[in-house]
């Protein structure tokens, strides 16, 4: 479905120095004890706010959650546990959880198998988590599913591999490079190319993240002219921008599936080269980060689709104002971006189940139990309601937007639409379950 209405944003300068002016609003509105912990900004939209929003620091017995996040050459998903981490901060900065501080333990890992194991185990049997939260993983989702599943422990992702979004004690914020991709090959289809290739990261699951784009493009009659796993970081890309457009030659469609950094060099190669016209180009979620769209010259403008998980990083929801608030005070050197969102997201989710739960429910059991219970999470960052609910394999977002750059701004070209479902994934059973389970009624 494509949305007659175009909305221009702020650069993320302009946008960081507003929300470093809006603390002191905020401090101010949080002292006062608002019982809705909502604000206003100098615009006059309102600002949701951390936690209890009393503007008093939380001094009781900390409750622990944890997390898991790939942090090495190539692949830096910490920007999601920052915002994750800077979020808790400005909870126990207004009252944390009735009176306790959040403690968030994040453990770096480098897809190394032994460790992201041992990591999962030391977080809940040694450091005694509640819940994980916000983890964003090469392989966390792919190694420790089945530990989670036998301590029950139900796990809230920024997924990346196809376990965080096939498995049942797992959901994520996101619906993952699988299913964004698939987003992002949609929009072209919509676009009219005469052929489709794709190209992603040669790291543990990078394979199966673009696997998809070929069965889309056969289900559509449109020829398919490879999938390239190239390794990251990039050393030539260049090389590798020449590739893929001399693959789907002149009206073709290219479609990318790497982490923010990754992918503009593809594209900054693709601009030098001389190529952005030859084919058209589209990226899954991480294209959506300021400093994607304020790299990127005219000569992009309107013609590189990203599939947007989570809502333009500077639009003026409640929810979404506050993850700029956020960021701009706990976190200024993390870019706007949607690794951020999904970050904010997964510790605003918790936050808000923790609150409503009674002291002696404060425990992993309780906790868990809680989060399986989640249904109805409402957000301006989303399409619709998330939810955690009892089924076999999650993709609780699985309708999102598409957005094309101009003039160093991103602008929603495509109102919100479902992703397709494939007969090589289960999504087609996860929207019947969500039926059934009306987990998707409002």
């Amino acid at each position: 479905m494509t949305t007659n209405r175009v909305w221009k944003r702020r650069p993320a300068v302009e946008l960081l120095a507003l929300f470093l002016g809006l603390t002191v609003l905020a401090a101010a509105c949080g002292a006062t004890g608002n019982p809705t912990g909502s604000s206003t900004s100098s615009n006059g939209k309102p600002i949701s706010t951390c936690g209890l929003g009393t503007g008093q620091k939380a001094t009781g017995q900390p409750i622990t959650l944890g997390a898991i996040v790939t942090h090495q050459p190539g692949t830096d998903f910490t920007g999601a546990t920052g915002i994750a981490q800077a979020y808790f901060n400005c909870v126990n900065d207004n009252g944390g959880i009735n009176g306790r501080p959040i403690r968030y333990i994040v453990e770096q890992e480098q897809t190394q198998p032994g460790q992201v194991q041992a990591l999962a185990r030391k977080l809940v049997e040694q450091d005694q988590v509640l819940a994980l939260v916000g983890s964003m993983s090469l392989t966390d989702c792919i190694l420790n599913h089945p530990y989670y599943e036998q301590r029950n422990f139900n796990v809230i992702v920024a997924g990346v591999p196809f376990d965080c979004f096939s498995t049942p004690n797992i959901a994520g914020v996101n619906m993952g490079p699988y299913y964004s991709t698939l987003g992002a090959t949609q929009y072209l289809i919509r676009q009219g190319v005469k052929t489709l290739v794709a190209a992603g990261a040669n790291v543990p699951g990078g394979d199966h993240d673009i696997f998809g784009v070929q069965s889309l493009a056969r289900q559509n009659g449109i020829p398919f002219k490879g999938n390239n796993l190239v390794n990251v970081p990039l050393q030539d890309a260049p090389a590798v921008a020449r590739t893929l457009v001399q693959a789907a030659g002149d009206g073709g469609g290219v479609v990318i599936s790497f982490t923010t950094a990754e992918g503009l060099k593809i594209l900054e190669a693709a601009e030098q080269l001389g190529l952005v016209d030859r084919v058209k180009w589209a990226w899954d979620t991480p294209g959506n980060d300021t400093s994607v769209v304020q790299a990127l010259g005219p000569a992009w403008n309107g013609k590189l689709g990203v599939n947007a998980e989570l809502n333009l990083v500077d639009s003026t929801g409640p929810d979404n104002l506050l993850y700029q608030k956020i960021t701009a005070e706990y976190a200024p050197s993390i870019p706007l971006g949607s690794f951020g969102q999904m970050g904010f997201l997964a510790a605003a989710i918790v936050t808000r189940t923790l609150l409503q739960l009674p002291a002696s429910q404060l425990t992993q059991a309780g906790v868990n139990a809680a989060i399986r219970r989640i249904k109805d999470f409402k957000t301006d960052l989303f399409c619709r309601p998330w939810y955690f609910g009892n089924l076999k394999a999650h993709v609780p977002v699985n309708v999102d937007w598409t957005l094309v750059p101009e003039d160093h701004l991103f602008i929603q070209k495509e109102g919100c639409f479902g992703i397709a479902a494939l007969p090589i994934d289960p999504l087609a059973q996860i929207r019947q379950a969500e039926q059934q389970q009306h987990l998707n009624d409002s």
